[in-house]
């Protein structure tokens, strides 16, 4: 059986600045890729969007009981969605052998960027480094999902991705707000 490669998926994840950006000020790229994220849920453009400022804010944010459930019904949703027409267009076994590839071997290099992100900023909570590159690993698995199932990159999994890639981290959104870290 021939691997299949995680460029064959995902073009450039290799390169991807995983957490590079967490706690910077938000660029202009990041609020547009984050305003095409929200959109692509179902959000209104005028959204608002912040940034938590560092690890413990981000921590807070993601273990806040007021945080939208929305986004996650969603993308639940959206994640059955295509693995049924990906099912259909790969079948079973070729589907999961894809999506294996496209994430185990990427997931050392996430845990090790969120490691080093979270060491660089004094933070020793192993928990919290998992969070983070459990995270990263699920959107790189969706975005995967999502091209694997022949859809293009304004979908709503190819656009988170596209936020981890840049170096940020999605958190949610609580109290109407969406925050990157």
């Amino acid at each position: 059986m021939t691997p299949i490669l995680p460029s064959l998926v995902l073009p450039n994840h290799a390169d991807a600045a995983w957490f590079a950006c967490l706690g910077f000020p938000l660029a202009p790229a990041d609020l547009r890729d984050a305003r095409a994220y929200l959109e692509a849920l179902g959000y209104p453009p005028d959204s608002r969007i912040a940034v938590a400022a560092d690890w413990k804010q981000a921590e807070g944010l993601i273990r806040a009981p007021d945080w939208d459930q929305r986004w996650w019904a969603k993308e639940e949703s959206e994640r059955e969605r295509l693995m049924r027409i990906a099912r259909e267009r790969l079948g079973h076994d070729a589907l999961l052998e894809r999506l294996t590839a496209a994430t185990e071997m990427a997931s050392h290099s996430i845990h090790g960027a969120a490691a080093i992100a979270a060491e660089r900023d004094g933070i020793a909570d192993a928990a919290l480094v998992r969070a983070a590159s459990g995270a990263a690993t699920m959107a790189l698995h969706g975005a995967a999902l999502a091209r694997l199932a022949g859809q293009g990159p304004e979908h709503l999994f190819v656009r988170k991705y596209t936020l981890f890639e840049s170096g940020r981290w999605p958190l949610g959104v609580v109290g109407g707000v969406f925050y990157l870290f």
